[in-house]
């Protein structure tokens, strides 16, 4: 029960096999496809490479049901008519006008096949079933309009990821620019203490050495005064 709702979430993780398509795995899947020369489900996979199995593609479903995201689909469903118009417009701006007013003219059929089934419950109860097949025609017809955006949501999503990738790096250019400023700022400021700190030690041992020569040169006076006395 777990996985069956797991499966048929919202935005369902991937199955634990995905880690087997690997580009090792593919390229020994495909150097075994090639030397059998056979068709995918007929393939021999060797017992110490059964992780390959998960590369065979599924059979298409030989019965009139199959099932997806957990839900079970009638194969049968392919025959329903068609309630909207098909556009053919290479421009895609037009072509999804055109399937918003199909969408608008669809919802307000299934908001009509509603109150009739209302009132059809009220009078005769038993001739229901026809208005649920009309709610249920409308509804499959809906929800075909709107797989025909999943490329449109696909392209959208990928141009959100990617300005969302464009938006982190300029952050952590911003980050590296202030740390290096900030690197900068203290190196500056060490060779400034430390070309002060040797200014002041030159302008000492000037000092120190221009002392040095008075003393000599006053020692230098006195003996010479006591010479001469």
């Amino acid at each position: 029960m777990a996985e069956e709702s797991l499966i048929s979430s919202l935005y369902p993780p991937p199955p634990a096999y995905y880690k087997f398509f690997t580009n090792e795995n593919l390229e020994q899947f495909k150097e075994i496809k090639n030397n059998h020369k056979v068709e995918d489900d007929e393939l021999h996979i060797p017992e110490d490479k059964k992780e390959l199995e998960f590369l065979i593609p599924p059979r298409p479903p030989s019965g009139d049901t199959y099932r997806s995201f957990g839900n079970l689909w009638n194969v049968k469903e392919m025959g329903i008519p068609q309630l909207y118009q098909e556009s053919n417009i290479p421009n895609d701006e037009e072509d999804s006008k055109i399937k918003i007013e199909e969408l608008k003219r669809l919802l307000k059929s299934l908001l009509l096949n509603f109150l009739e089934i209302v009132g059809v419950m009220s009078v005769a109860p038993d001739q229901f079933a026809t208005k649920i097949e009309h709610i249920r025609t409308i509804l499959i017809n809906i929800h075909h309009i709107l797989n025909e955006y999943r490329p449109h949501q696909s392209r959208e999503s990928l141009i959100f990821l990617l300005e969302k990738q464009v938006e982190t790096k300029k952050d952590e250019i911003k980050e590296i620019e202030r740390v290096c400023k900030e690197v900068e700022t203290k190196i500056k400021g060490l060779i400034e203490l430390y070309v002060d700190n040797q200014e002041k030690t030159s302008e000492q041992i000037k000092q120190e050495s221009e002392s040095f020569d008075d003393k000599k040169q006053v020692e230098n006076n006195e003996n010479a005064v006591k010479e001469e006395s």
